[in-house]
């Protein structure tokens, strides 16, 4: 963990460290710290921060610290493709069902992401850690009022349609319509006194 924290390690020997660290320090909350120094947009390079996401997809199954830095690293305006890639592929399978991984997924995707292929990857990961209703209700609440469509939404929302109770998806589809209209019905009343 030390060679990590030194500036002048060359890179192969920090991915060679970081290969270490996975294979011994499973659930090791100083390994997955030290991992998640990694991963902070700074002055490491890109490739780094690409393996840092990488190993914390393996050591940190469920580690709040873990997910963050995945999330801070997916959020981050400096990274290369890859490494968003990455990133994306990493929050998707740290924690499937966990809240905050699913909204950072859902912004990512509502967000104007230019490159086709991080946005298929974020809508794959948001997809794989669907793993109840109630995420999949949050999720197609979130995506009814967003109207920039594309075929990556359009999976997620799919995917959702088929493993949900109808009425469940019917309620969380229609939601953001019922709001919109009982406000235009409340405004009406309003307007007429």
């Amino acid at each position: 963990m030390q060679l990590l924290q030194s500036d002048d390690v060359p890179v192969h020997i920090c991915w060679q460290v970081e290969k270490s660290l996975v294979k011994i320090g499973t659930g090791n909350e100083m390994a997955i710290a030290v991992l998640v120094q990694q991963a902070q947009p700074n002055n490491v390079d890109d490739f780094i921060r690409r393996q840092a996401a990488k190993s914390l997809e393996e050591i940190g199954t469920g580690n709040e610290k873990a997910i963050a830095a995945l999330v801070q690293l997916l959020e981050s305006n400096n990274l290369d493709y890859e490494t968003r890639r990455q990133a994306a592929k990493s929050l998707g399978m740290v924690d499937p069902g966990n809240k905050i991984a699913i909204a950072a997924l859902v912004q990512m995707l509502q967000s104007n992401i230019k490159d086709y292929i991080t946005c298929m990857l974020v809508a794959s990961s948001l997809i794989d850690i669907l793993n109840n209703n109630q995420n999949s209700f949050a999720v197609v609440k979130a995506l009814s009022g967003y109207w920039q469509f594309d075929s990556h939404c359009y999976n997620v929302i799919w995917n959702c349609a088929q493993n949900m109770p109808y009425p469940d998806f019917y309620q969380a589809w229609h939601q953001h319509n019922i709001t919109t209209r009982a406000m235009r019905s409340l405004a009406r009343i309003f307007r007429m006194f």
